[in-house]
């Protein structure tokens, strides 16, 4: 491959619609394969590591993580495709956003009865050694469990 078929990092990153930073992550993850640098030691994106940065975008865009990525990639590499495996996958992440989102529908339900019921509740005294009696008046069981931020 020619210097003319390579484009710097900077170049790239725009081709592709990633950040430098982002890149260079991906390369230390070993999500790309050993990236040609010049005598100076700037790296050199050839058209298959470009190809490479565009599945790993699009595949982050569906929701698979580095790892399931990864295993994408190395299926790849052994000359499996690994289409049934991405079906997999993304049915799993499916049914997690199903899960969170019936979760998160609960807990507005539950904070949207809460919030109807201390509406009429006066606020406290300042001299008060409570922190906050709306707060400290919570029902047990009425938080999200830490599984997601509202």
């Amino acid at each position: 491959m020619n210097g003319k078929e390579c484009l710097t990092i900077g170049e790239a990153a725009k081709r592709t619609g990633l950040t430098t930073q982002g890149i260079r992550f991906y390369e230390r993850h070993g999500l790309l394969p050993k990236i040609g640098r010049t005598h100076t030691g700037y790296r050199l994106f050839g058209p298959d590591v470009l190809r490479r940065l565009e599945f790993i975008r699009q595949a982050r865009q569906v929701g698979l993580s580095l790892n399931e990525i990864k295993e994408i990639l190395a299926m790849g590499k052994t000359g499996r495709a690994p289409c049934c495996r991405v079906r997999e996958l993304l049915a799993g992440r499916l049914e997690e956003l199903d899960r969170s989102i019936a979760e998160m529908s609960n807990f507005r339900n539950r904070l949207r009865l809460f919030l109807a019921g201390i509406a009429s509740m006066p606020d406290q005294a300042d001299t008060s050694q409570n922190v906050c009696v709306l707060i400290e008046s919570a029902p047990a069981g009425l938080g999200n469990k830490g599984r997601f931020r509202p």
